[in-house]
């Protein structure tokens, strides 16, 4: 969805970096397999992030399988098996994107209006059957949403309380344990979405200046030009902030499994994705490639 969250490849050992393209295609499957290839599509990083997380208290990782897709048709790939942290992640990919397209059909203009109508309508059928699945986490992402929208609406500038409510909706995903482990990811996830959002609109300043569209960051500064370099400071602290705060949850969960390409990600992708949008060198995958392709 965004692709700001994302290991960097030069400081993985190579089972690292064959590890997340592995629950990467995993979590593909797993998509197509509950909800078809639609949503497939809607593959991102911040999805196999969440599997990663999701399964990192298991105490062991299980060897690859090998299957063809719709981009490799010719060649079984190796991918991580199905479990029940990548079937989480598959369902909360699945309403994390409709919600997405639903918040685009509200605010967009002209043929983006019209093509996230479309999609949404495309993506209906999964959306329910992900709601059926996880009920009580969608109608916290709804409520959250909504507020998001009103914020929208009446044009409103400060980051903090936008940021909040789409925060919000990222700490929605967490499983329901009812122990000290789920307040962690929740604060975790919190801020995980507050910092996506905040480095989202960073990222389009540029572009919801020219278009007229709402964006927390310009109304915060009233900028007038695309330009971060006056505003990097006080910007830089608040995403850093977050970033501290993710890091800390991090350090209090008992990672069993794949804690170091996790921990590439929190303490080096994270910051270094802030770094390259504030810079304006920001790159989808970081030069690396197609999306998905470390």
């Amino acid at each position: 969805m965004f692709g700001f969250i994302r290991p960097v490849k030069p400081e993985l050992r190579v089972k690292e970096a064959d590890r997340f393209q592995q629950v990467y295609c995993g979590l593909c499957h797993a998509i197509r397999a509950r909800y078809g290839r639609f949503y497939t599509l809607f593959l991102s990083y911040e999805m196999t992030f969440f599997a990663l997380v999701a399964g990192c208290g298991e105490q062991t990782t299980p060897q690859p399988c090998r299957k063809r897709c719709d981009a490799h048709p010719l060649v079984r790939r190796p991918c991580a098996p199905a479990d029940a942290a990548l079937e989480r992640a598959a369902d909360v990919s699945v309403l994390l994107t409709y919600h997405k397209l639903e918040d685009s059909r509200a605010d967009e203009k002209g043929p983006k209006r019209l093509l996230a109508a479309v999609l949404c309508r495309l993506g209906r059928r999964g959306y329910e059957r992900a709601r059926s699945r996880l009920p009580e986490e969608d109608a916290e992402m709804v409520e959250a949403l909504a507020e998001l929208q009103a914020l929208e609406r009446e044009k409103c500038a400060s980051m903090d309380r936008a940021a909040d409510a789409s925060a919000r909706m990222t700490a929605a995903v967490v499983p329901r344990t009812g122990d000290a482990c789920e307040r962690v990811l929740r604060q975790m996830f919190y801020h995980i979405g507050r910092w996506v959002y905040l480095l989202d609109a960073a990222q389009d300043v540029g572009e919801d200046l020219e278009q007229d569209n709402y964006n927390p960051v310009v109304l915060r500064y009233g900028l007038r030009t695309p330009g971060l370099t006056e505003i990097r400071e006080p910007l830089e602290r608040t995403l850093e902030r977050s970033l501290a705060d993710i890091c800390m949850a991090f350090d209090l969960l008992d990672v069993r499994r794949d804690a170091d390409l996790i921990r590439n990600i929190i303490f080096l992708g994270m910051p270094l994705a802030t770094k390259q949008v504030l810079d304006g060198t920001y790159q989808t995958n970081g030069g690396w490639g197609r999306h998905g392709s470390l």
